[in-house]
């Protein structure tokens, strides 16, 4: 008889322990919803070119002449960058060509690559760039003519929260008396991701 008092004990026990089913319930559902951070570039300036970008040219070229297209907003490339980040955004640059770094303006002909460098006069041709523009801070002196980096570098940044830019680009080529005939052709890719 002892044995099953024990037994029912313990049976009382385990229901006092339990929480009354319907009597002050609660259930919360939780919405996790994750926006990453993210960036878009359209252009608004320029001629524009297959895959993105413009093109800026001068089909007259002559030797011992500099040629400019300023980063004003009319004669460069101008692209416009919206952002959701609240960190801001940042635009790389880096010479290219066919995906590869490259940072000589190249020619189909025989002529000698273009180095980039910031020479305007004197016996070796040169071509640079420059970014500019509203809602955007030029970095590492690119606000002033500067050779085309062999590697992606952070050259603007821009924004806060949801913030819109305008990025102006101008390019400068320095022809040299001796440059060899041709048409020469260099590229530089920008790259605008989130975070200053």
């Amino acid at each position: 008889m002892k044995k099953s008092l024990i037994a029912t004990g313990l049976t009382a026990v385990a229901f006092a322990a339990m929480p009354a089913l319907g009597v002050f319930a609660d259930v919360t559902d939780t919405v996790i919803l994750t926006i990453n951070g993210s960036c878009s570039v359209g252009q608004t300036q320029g001629s524009p070119v297959q895959g993105g970008g413009v093109e800026v040219k001068e089909e007259n070229a002559v030797n011992n002449q500099l040629y400019t297209w300023d980063a004003d907003g009319s004669q460069g490339g101008t692209l416009k960058v919206t952002c959701n980040d609240a960190s801001g955004w940042n635009v790389k640059a880096v010479g290219s060509s066919n995906g590869s770094p490259v940072t000589s303006m190249a020619t189909s002909g025989t002529g000698t690559p273009i180095v980039t460098g910031t020479a305007t006069s004197g016996a070796t041709s040169n071509w640079m760039f420059k970014v500019a523009g509203a809602g955007v801070t030029a970095n590492e002196g690119y606000a002033n003519w500067s050779a085309v980096p062999a590697t992606a570098t952070k050259v603007a940044t821009g924004g806060g929260a949801i913030s819109e830019g305008q990025i102006n680009t101008g390019y400068q080529v320095w022809v040299s008396a001796t440059q060899e005939a041709g048409t020469y052709t260099g590229k530089v890719t920008y790259t605008v991701a989130p975070g200053a």
